[in-house]
């Protein structure tokens, strides 16, 4: 049985995330549209947009067929970049705060506990 420590598991993360060449922020949809045309219902579309929000608004942009496997694989390498953060700050602060001494430990136990019970799945 391989037994792993915390360390050992920060590390592994952090090179997880050095490995990630290239990300993109937002998110990938699809939209389609109804249109009338001569008494018939034509469905147009789908036509894919990239969505984020940038300085408090949200940006969208139409993506081509023939840039949506490289959008949408940069967008879920953010994604994936984002729950490695995620993971990392939640073993970095148990491992601070097994570190600590016993009565800051008390002190602060609500606090500490919620992360130790169930550690976030990366």
């Amino acid at each position: 049985m391989i037994v792993v420590t915390i360390q050992q598991e920060r590390a592994r993360i952090l090179e997880e995330m050095a490995q990630i060449d290239s990300m993109i922020r937002g998110h990938v949809s699809s939209q389609t549209y109804q249109v009338k045309r001569r008494g018939r219902t034509l469905t147009q579309g789908p036509y894919h947009l990239l969505q984020r929000r940038e300085n408090g608004q949200n940006n969208c942009q139409r993506v081509g067929p023939d840039e949506l496997d490289v959008i949408v694989a940069g967008v879920q390498a953010y994604q994936r970049f984002q729950k490695l953060a995620a993971r990392y700050a939640a073993l970095t602060e148990q491992m601070t705060w097994d570190q600590q001494k016993a009565e800051v430990k008390k002190k602060f136990q609500r606090f500490w506990q919620l992360t130790s019970r169930k550690p976030p799945s990366a």
